[in-house]
């Protein structure tokens, strides 16, 4: 690392969120993708305290910067659980907490004739569930599952990395466990950056993990990637890793990662942070720091849409007692 550390006041952002819409669904702890040229959400918690997961099924019209509310029968209650886009069409959604119980099920939502198609699935251990963690499509159609949360006698019987492979078109999927070696985390994010799969957060140490010889299924979004490039030129890189923070979002461009917000583990406050951080891999791994948005979240959504990325929903305000319902994009200024 270097030597220097680099900070930003919270006036004079090279980017910050601005707001497109205040009028989305109230939502934390939902899962997001892109299919075709809109973003559709799933899931989540209305209530910061609420007991039983939404069903609801979203649409953000890039178009007209609205969102609609999708309703098709089958549609599971979820929150905590992961999902990747298939084919441009699928809303592959994976494991999560269903108010009762964690689940390792999955279900397709298919957006041409808007159905929902469950899955079998298979190889799972029949004692254990998923919440709280990733899932990353690789270039093979295979998905990588990273952690888990649940007891520490369940992490100890079961590992933390999986391979999902199947198909919706032969409606099953199978779980193969990947590897031990993968540390315990909930709440973390996982990007591939080059042939490399990133995990970051989600404890409070090791704050990153790096697994090799993994290629991404998603193209860069070049036009993202220059603004998030022009802006690390103009920042001092960070002396240190930022401290441990869990429930935070993070979106990946070539040779680039953006991270914000989250729940951080220093006990600095009961509420999520807004700090944003870039993270550049080449000659090698250095931070730096974007600076401290007033868009303060966590359990929110966050995903390149087009030539712009899109923040909706999560967790803030004091002690994290609201569930926001707004839409932001990044502007770079």
């Amino acid at each position: 690392m270097a030597s220097r550390s680099g900070t930003q006041k919270d006036k004079g952002l090279l980017a910050d969120w601005e707001l497109v819409t205040s009028n989305g669904p109230p939502l934390s702890f939902h899962v997001g993708c892109v299919l075709g040229n809109d973003l559709y959400i799933h899931g989540g918690m209305e209530t910061k305290d609420g007991k039983q997961p939404s069903d609801k099924l979203f649409r953000f019209i890039s178009s007209s910067q609205s969102w609609q509310q999708i309703t098709a029968e089958g549609s599971p209650s979820l929150s905590h659980h992961a999902c990747v886009s298939l084919a441009g069409r699928y809303m592959l959604l994976i494991g999560g907490w269903d108010g009762k119980t964690r689940t390792a099920k999955v279900v397709a939502f298919d957006a041409e004739n808007k159905k929902w198609l469950p899955q079998e699935t298979t190889g799972f251990p029949g004692d254990a569930g998923l919440s709280s963690h990733t899932a990353t499509l690789l270039a093979s159609g295979e998905i990588v599952i990273f952690g888990r949360e649940g007891s520490l006698r369940m992490q100890r019987r079961h590992g933390n990395s999986y391979i999902l492979s199947g198909s919706v078109q032969s409606g099953r999927f199978t779980f193969k466990e990947l590897t031990n070696v993968a540390a315990s985390r909930s709440g973390h994010t996982s990007n591939i950056v080059g042939n490399k799969l990133y995990v970051v957060g989600g404890r409070e140490n090791n704050f990153v993990e790096v697994h090799d010889r993994l290629k991404g299924g998603e193209p860069d979004n070049q036009t993202i990637t220059s603004k998030l490039m022009d802006i690390v030129e103009k920042l001092p890189p960070m002396s240190k890793l930022p401290g441990g923070r869990k429930n935070h979002v993070s979106i990946s461009g070539t040779g680039v990662l953006l991270i914000h917000g989250g729940d951080t583990f220093d006990g600095r406050s009961r509420e999520s942070v807004g700090e944003m951080f870039l993270l550049t891999f080449k000659p090698t791994m250095q931070f730096y720091k974007l600076g401290d948005s007033s868009v303060r979240r966590c359990g929110h959504v966050c995903c390149i849409l087009g030539d712009r990325v899109i923040l909706h929903g999560g967790l803030g305000g004091k002690n994290n007692c609201h569930v926001y319902s707004e839409t932001f994009c990044l502007n770079f200024k």
